[in-house]
């Protein structure tokens, strides 16, 4: 009989019943490469992330650090995945860096089962990856599978770490981009971003930790992106929010070439209908 992907994760997630605390890592180069990876994300420089990616893997097997080798690495895929959909990446491509950014989180998830960031992280790979299953001719089954394993990830992110900004970005993630139907609400998105940049704020950043530390900026791209899809549209906050984001990364090429320029046609459009 074959077994398939869901069922062995989910098992593996029965298995992680207990949860300790996170230590702080040793000394390790992953810092530095996690600084190189989150740049190269912001800027939506693809090669850079596939190099630090194979760069960040070498270092998996590292007793102390190895699982956040692997989470960097499997971030690399998946910010390879989300900036090539900004920039014509082929289906396939997409589908290869989501399935290469799982099975890093999943080697996380083994290495340290209380690591919330990767349980998080799958999820929100899991649930793109449920779409490539639609089109045409659907495959319900395969769809079925990959969000019944994004929800069971979720539950042990959520379990692990509430108030993580990486897990409530996922949280948010999917109150907006799900239809009412499933559960989606954007109103309710933008409640938990805005805690999710409250928390953001109250944790810090610490560029010497290899540990995740983002949230701040992707908090306020999404409360503006939810802000100019509400109905009416909160033009005038989204782009504030916008702003507020390039201030705390103004490399990100997204915000900075697509989400304000988008955000300002509409405010545009609107005002010469008027």
């Amino acid at each position: 009989m074959k077994i398939s992907l869901a069922i062995i994760v989910l098992l593996f997630l029965e298995s992680c019943a207990t949860t300790r605390a996170i230590a702080p890592a040793a000394p390790t180069p992953l810092a530095g490469l996690k600084a190189q990876i989150m740049s190269a994300d912001y800027r939506a420089d693809i090669d850079a992330l596939a190099r630090l990616r194979d760069e960040t893997a070498k270092y998996g097997d590292d007793p102390s650090n190895g699982y956040l080798a692997h989470y960097w690495s499997g971030f690399a895929s998946w910010r390879m995945a989300i900036n090539g959909a900004n920039h014509q990446m082929k289906a396939e491509d997409l589908k290869a860096n989501l399935q290469n950014a799982a099975a890093e989180f999943y080697q996380t998830m083994r290495m340290r089962n209380d690591f919330a960031d990767a349980y998080a992280a799958a999820d929100m790979v899991n649930g793109w990856l449920a779409t490539f299953s639609l089109g045409a001719h659907p495959d319900m089954p395969a769809v079925r599978e990959r969000v019944a394993l994004s929800r069971a990830l979720y539950a042990r992110a959520e379990a692990i770490d509430p108030r993580s900004p990486r897990v409530l970005w996922a949280k948010g993630s999917a109150l907006l981009f799900l239809p009412q139907s499933h559960g989606g609400d954007i109103a309710k998105a933008i409640d938990v971003y805005k805690n999710m940049l409250e928390e953001s704020d109250r944790r810090g950043v610490n560029p010497a930790s290899p540990l995740p530390d983002w949230g701040k900026a992707e908090a306020l791209m999404s409360l503006a992106y939810a802000h100019s899809k509400t109905s009416p549209p909160d033009l005038p906050t989204a782009l504030a929010e916008a702003n507020s984001a390039l201030k705390v990364q103004p490399d990100w090429s997204y915000v900075r070439d697509n989400l304000i320029p988008q955000i300002e046609a509409t405010m545009r459009s609107s005002a010469s209908s008027r």
